[in-house]
């Protein structure tokens, strides 16, 4: 390889960044550099490679994604390879990309279990919401909700989602109240109008929020009803904070654990994987 197409650190560094946090301005914060600076080294590296990685507003480019990959796995030879020089272990770190109120209310009460049994992996736990580039990203793993589909990741069912109508104290129904949705699911107060044979169609939300622990505040300021998954509003729901104006029924979306597809994983990720499947299998959740 030409000696010329060598990438300089502080320049493999922010693209790196660039790749994982998925923004400009996420990158400058992770590295405590201005967003300018990131966007003058990775334009830097497109030009001393002579491709583009990255389009404006669109995220990496086919030849910025393959590149990403490459970047990350030399720098995780670099590390362990600095470790190894140190007299240090290697690194056993599982990479995991969970859903903020998801991983707050279930999985981080949970996860001391995980430690114990494994005190060699160590865990670098990030929230990511939505599908996204694993490989690109560094990212071992990720929990997800949707319904089954995500390319180029391998899913495993954890738990099917079953979600409740909900309001402040003192709401009496839906009808005449407004609705209030997760950006999430676009369609799952049309699905549960139709399902529960409420008359006329059903109006457009007036607020989307993508956080569940943001609309659970919502509902409870009063400023309308949701449709919300059952077992993250537990605590809500007991303290009368939320009150349920339904039954809970399937939303046909589950939470799965997703990891890159293709290729050998890690022996980490199999031992969470495997772990996370036994803690949903000691309980039911619903």
């Amino acid at each position: 390889m030409q000696r010329r197409l060598f990438p300089n650190m502080p320049a493999l560094l922010a693209f790196d960044a660039l790749a994982r946090a998925g923004s400009f301005t996420a990158a400058a914060r992770e590295l405590g550099q201005t967003q300018g600076a990131i966007s003058r080294q990775v334009a830097q590296l497109e030009g001393q490679l002579g491709v583009a990685l990255v389009e404006r507003g669109q995220g990496l480019t086919e030849a910025g994604a393959a590149y990403a990959r490459a970047a990350r796995a030399a720098l995780e030879v670099l590390g362990q390879g600095a470790m190894e020089a140190r007299g240090q272990a290697p690194d056993h770190g599982l990479r995991l990309a969970i859903l903020p109120t998801f991983g707050t209310r279930w999985l981080m009460p949970r996860i001391p279990r995980f430690v114990r049994r494994h005190p060699e992996i160590t865990l670098h736990v990030s929230t990511r919401i939505g599908r996204f580039d694993m490989r690109a990203a560094g990212v071992d793993g990720a929990i997800h909700s949707g319904r089954g589909d995500w390319p180029g990741a391998r899913l495993t069912l954890l738990m099917e989602e079953r979600v409740v109508p909900v309001g402040a104290p003192g709401v009496a129904g839906t009808l005449g109240q407004p609705l209030l949705a997760l950006a999430s699911r676009p369609e799952g107060w049309a699905e549960y109008w139709a399902r529960a044979g409420l008359p006329g169609s059903v109006p457009a939300p007036a607020m989307r929020v993508e956080m569940v622990s943001t609309l659970a505040q919502a509902v409870a300021a009063g400023m309308g009803v949701a449709l919300m998954p059952a077992f993250l509003i537990r605590p809500e729901l007991e303290a009368g904070a939320l009150v349920a104006l339904g039954d809970e029924v399937p939303s046909g979306y589950g939470y799965y654990f997703a990891e890159p597809d293709g290729g050998r994983g890690k022996r980490e990720v199999a031992l969470f994987r495997d772990w996370l499947v036994t803690e949903t299998d000691r309980e039911t959740v619903v």
